[in-house]
């Protein structure tokens, strides 16, 4: 991630240094007669269509990735115009870099190309094919490296995950109606979240200039629950003893997922951020709705979706980028007490799971800790490839609060590149969630991770790890 802060630091300070020097000093202040251009806008807080600008600041921030690629000593930062054409003969690899950058750095880098579209005033499918774009191109002429396939992938399909979410994220922190000092400070909170649109915002004006906010950004409603406790764990093998470590997690329900047509992405997402736990950073979830439809008449609930997620837990290092269809309904149990129940499946375009040995009875290796970043020091110990994913979900509430969730997903990933075999990764959640006082509750947690591996060769035997984990904290809600 070091390559990213200085890539965004040389981006704020040259795009600030270049809006200054092109920003005329007048002779006077008396007016001129001279018609000044109206730029069109979609929405009154809308920013400008400027289709020919915002390929051009992808552009930009490729050559400021290779500029920190460069300041860091980075071997492939070394580009000519006979690297980019060997890299046009060669085609696309699989790369070895490691899981997190794979899984994380790529999808983060893909949102600065999809919120660069949004900044100037593209929509939600025109931003996807311009993260497309940058992925492409980086990945071309940005790296002596040969083209990953899979790089390209989690690039674009995870920018644009990350990318609306990050700049819908950055309105509900925005307020263009207000001035003043609290304005300012609220325009550098958003920039924090989505830097591409808060840049663009200073540079033109749109920072300070006072007008509602688009529509489009305003959720139908919207609610967080943050929880803190600690998480007991065991295992079925040798290797993994059983712990007890410390986690934070939290929930962000943009817009309501539970009902309503919708042909606009991303009106209604949900998002999980999962810390600690025995790992620094254990989970990252979102799903962003590209379609919602009521049918009988509002009694069932269907939506196709886009997911992203990254998993790392002591049963398996996950990642994948993919689509899905779901199928709820809401029930009224009584005048107080409701029930929301629903199943979902679909397509993984690209996963991402750590490999097991043929043959192994541990659990799964992991990868060089003090190797570098970004760097790697052998044989990528994780497998690439599709599959299909499907769960189901119950939660009961009571005057409109959830007290009780259970959960399952099941993932199954073909490997195409790494250890040939095909990995079937299972999770179910149980959650007893207790109010105590005001906004502030208890939560009781059981979950079970199961994984089996079946290897491609029929003479292996295939593996199988589960580990039982049991959380218990407190939560805090804005319901």
């Amino acid at each position: 991630m070091v390559r990213r802060l200085w890539a965004f630091t040389a981006i704020v300070v040259l795009a600030t240094a270049q809006a200054m020097a092109q920003t005329p000093v007048p002779e006077d202040s008396s007016p001129r007669p001279a018609a000044q251009k109206v730029e069109e806008r979609p929405c009154p807080g809308c920013p400008p269509r400027r289709l020919g600008k915002a390929f051009l600041q992808v552009t930009i921030v490729n050559g400021f990735y290779e500029l920190a690629n460069l300041v860091r000593g980075q071997a492939t930062a070394h580009i000519t115009p006979e690297s980019w054409w060997i890299n046009m003969k060669r085609g696309w690899e699989w790369d070895l870099d490691d899981f997190t950058v794979n899984q994380i750095g790529h999808p983060y880098q893909g949102n600065n190309y999809f919120t660069t579209g949004r900044a100037n005033g593209l929509n939600f499918w025109e931003s996807s094919a311009l993260t497309a774009f940058g992925s492409g191109t980086w990945e071309y002429f940005g790296e002596t490296n040969q083209a990953s396939l899979n790089d390209f992938i989690n690039t674009t399909l995870g920018g644009i995950a990350l990318g609306e979410m990050f700049h819908r994220a950055a309105w509900l922190v925005r307020d263009p109606r207000a001035s003043g000092k609290s304005r300012t400070m609220k325009e550098i909170g958003a920039m924090a979240i989505d830097p591409m649109s808060g840049l663009n915002r200073f540079l033109s004006g749109d920072a300070s200039r006072v007008d509602s906010k688009p529509a489009d950004m305003v959720p139908s409603s919207l609610a967080a629950i943050t929880s803190f406790g600690v998480a007991a764990r065991g295992s079925n093998t040798s290797n993994k003893p059983d712990t007890v470590d410390p986690y934070v997690e939290v929930d962000l329900l943009y817009g309501d997922l539970e009902a309503g047509r919708s042909r606009t992405p991303y009106d209604a997402f949900a998002v999980r951020l999962g810390f600690g736990g025995g790992s620094p950073f254990s989970e990252v979830k979102v799903r962003g709705r590209l379609l919602g439809q009521p049918l009988h008449g509002g009694a069932l609930q269907l939506t196709i979706a886009q997911g992203y997620q990254y998993n790392k837990n002591d049963a398996y290092q996950f990642g994948a980028q993919s689509v899905e269809v779901h199928t709820a309904t809401v029930r009224r149990l009584s005048s107080r007490s409701s029930m929301w129940a629903g199943l979902w499946g679909g397509l993984t375009i690209l996963g991402a799971v750590d490999s097991i040995p043929p043959g192994s009875t541990g659990a799964p290796e992991v990868e060089d800790p003090d190797a570098p970043q970004g760097v790697s020091t052998g044989p990528r110990f994780y497998d690439y490839g599709p599959g299909t994913n499907f769960g189901g979900h119950i939660s009961f509430r009571r005057d409109s609060r959830t007290f009780f969730v259970f959960g399952y997903e099941a993932h199954h990933i073909h490997v195409l590149d790494g250890v040939r075999a095909n990995h079937f990764l299972q999770r179910a959640r149980a959650d007893l969630l207790l109010p105590l006082r005001g906004r502030l509750g208890a939560e009781a947690i059981g979950e079970f991770f199961d994984r089996r591996t079946f290897f491609q060769q029929p003479d292996i035997e295939r593996t199988h790890f589960h580990f039982p984990q049991f959380r218990a904290g407190l939560t805090w809600s804005t319901r």
